[in-house]
């Protein structure tokens, strides 16, 4: 389901396999933030549901999974029918048409709350946290069947174990000081300025050099209004040293692979496609400008070392533009993706494909756009950072 979703996204397929490059800058710049994220305040919805289903006596994984997934459909009802002309409301497609998401906001937002140390439980998955939450209700009820408590308890007494069974979990797997029994009751996208400012402070606690920490942490309101990643460089004086440098080598990776980008977009089209041609034009008398990328740099601080086949293939692509020798630069082209994709790859199959389409991406943006309107969010609830 994840290629799925890659393969359903406007500008994330990855016909040359450079991915592991631009995730590795996104995560540096915006760490626990994906592409399919959709607003804010699913870092507090999926923990509010998670801890209802910790109360709830179902031990069994596969049916607590089940009204996992009947919850969040009922917060996105309930979303839509109370905000309906709000925007990243996850699953209004879908339930517009009859279904429901196979990628629910839980799974969309997991590596996310673990990242931001708001799930407390450590590395564990999704299915792994429910299983664990469904031994720990077994493990309690077995022992009081084994007689681990005074049979004489008052039924008083029992419910304030099952409650204080409760605050175990909460203690165990989640970190979230906002959450209230009746959540559910003034469900809305928007941030209160209690959550704003709690997830304010987890971004900024948890990943402090980062980006977007700095840009939080420095109260930046006004970066959501950049338009592109390749325009934040205009306030890159604002920010420290490191990170200044870090966008250089991205911003730099971004004009790279967007000339091969090009080449491939002519490669598929036998030379035909406009837009192809008219941004070869425009950057054909730069390629040793290009060529002048920090690879090693970057391939030291994302640890590409680990991917010698993707190495290799930038250096190379670096060394044509370097020596402004194009036809092998195509070549290149053509081999990685063909390594990669075999009979699949578009590129052995020139002439096939529409010549007025661009294919590949475009610049890329790192998360920048799905990543303003988490800032945007933030800013707008109000909160502040203690």
């Amino acid at each position: 389901m994840s290629v799925l979703d890659l393969l359903s996204e406007s500008g994330t397929l990855d016909e040359l396999g450079t991915a592991p490059v631009r995730d590795g800058f996104a995560d540096l710049f915006f760490p626990g933030t994906s592409t399919i994220q959709t607003r804010a305040k699913y870092f507090l919805i999926v923990p509010y549901i998670l801890k209802d289903l910790e109360r709830e006596k179902e031990s069994n994984p596969n049916r607590l999974q089940s009204m996992l997934n009947e919850k969040e459909k009922e917060c996105a009802l309930r979303l839509l029918e109370k905000e309906p002309d709000t925007s990243g409301i996850i699953g209004s497609r879908s339930l517009s048409q009859g279904g429901w998401v196979k990628r629910t906001p839980a799974s969309i937002y997991w590596s996310g709350l673990r990242s931001y140390g708001i799930f407390t439980g450590g590395c564990l998955s999704l299915p792994e946290y429910l299983r664990a939450v469904c031994a720990l209700k077994s493990q309690k009820a077995n022992l009081r069947k084994l007689g681990n408590r005074n049979d004489n308890t008052a039924d008083d007494d029992r419910e304030t174990d099952d409650s204080d069974a409760g605050g175990l979990f909460h203690r165990q797997f989640w970190s979230v000081p906002t959450y209230i029994p009746e959540w559910m009751n003034h469900l809305t996208l928007r941030l209160t300025e209690e959550e704003g400012a709690y997830l304010k402070h987890q971004i900024i606690m948890t990943h402090p050099d980062s980006m977007l920490a700095y840009i939080l942490k420095n109260n930046m309101d006004y970066v959501p209004a950049v338009e592109r990643f390749r325009d934040l460089g205009n306030l890159m004086r604002e920010f420290p040293e490191e990170i200044q440098q870090n966008y250089a080598l991205a911003y730099a990776f971004s004009e790279f692979l967007f000339v091969l980008r090009i080449q491939y977009n002519l490669i598929l089209s036998n030379g035909e496609n406009r837009r192809a041609n008219s941004e070869w034009e425009n950057v054909q008398d730069h390629l040793r400008e290009y060529a002048e990328i920090d690879l090693e740099s970057i391939i030291r601080k994302l640890f590409l070392q680990r991917n010698p086949g993707l190495c290799y293939f930038l250096r190379q692509a670096r060394d044509c533009m370097k020596t402004e020798n194009v036809d092998d630069l195509k070549d290149l082209i053509r081999k990685r993706e063909k390594d990669l994709k075999q009979s699949r790859a578009k590129t052995q199959h020139p002439g096939e494909f529409n010549p007025d389409e661009w294919y590949g991406g475009e610049y890329l943006d790192y998360r920048f756009n799905n990543v303003k309107t988490i800032i945007r969010d933030i800013f707008e609830s109000g909160g502040k950072h203690v």
